[in-house]
């Protein structure tokens, strides 16, 4: 059986990309094997038209008005991003970016359940980057990252510093 067919799956499996981030608002901050960058993010009808103009929006019907801190992680030697947490008002989600298939799946924050959208996305980092790494298809990435668990810590708390000031 096909994952995705499943109504139990993790998330939505997109065969685009996501958004790009937008280098003049984001803060880099780096955590030994990876690189955690904060944005400050607005998610509209129209930046979505923008960035997918040739390609069909799954979710075209649905009106997208949301805004909030996100936090990217990235790998510093091949400077792609592998994860990504929307720590949105309205819709919080995270990302994770398949780049050998050039996909992403999305999976809804459910802030009832987990609680602050940002703490839970800490609170992923510090106990599960390596897997949710392994997952994303960057399982090497997820292997340094738990040998250089000290500086990924570090960095994650100056991340939610800066997330907080980006609400």
């Amino acid at each position: 059986m096909d994952r995705q067919d499943s109504p139990y799956r993790r998330g939505n499996l997109y065969s685009a990309m996501p958004i790009p981030m937008v280098p003049e608002m984001c803060v880099p901050i780096d955590a030994g094997p990876v690189r955690l960058v904060v944005e400050s993010r607005q998610l509209t009808n129209a930046i979505l038209a923008e960035t997918y103009r040739d390609e069909e929006i799954p979710e075209g019907h649905v009106e997208f008005d949301d805004y909030g801190p996100t936090l990217h992680v990235c790998g510093v030697a091949d400077g792609l991003e592998h994860l990504r947490f929307d720590c949105f008002e309205h819709e919080p989600h995270y990302h994770y970016i398949r780049n050998a298939e050039q996909s992403n799946v999305v999976c809804r924050i459910d802030e009832v359940a987990v609680g602050d959208p940002i703490e839970f996305t800490l609170r992923c980092l510090r106990t599960q980057l390596p897997e949710m790494l392994e997952l994303a298809g960057a399982p090497e990435l997820g292997q340094m990252a738990r040998a250089a668990h000290d500086d990924v810590l570090a960095a994650i708390d100056k991340a939610g510093e800066l997330m907080a000031r980006a609400r």
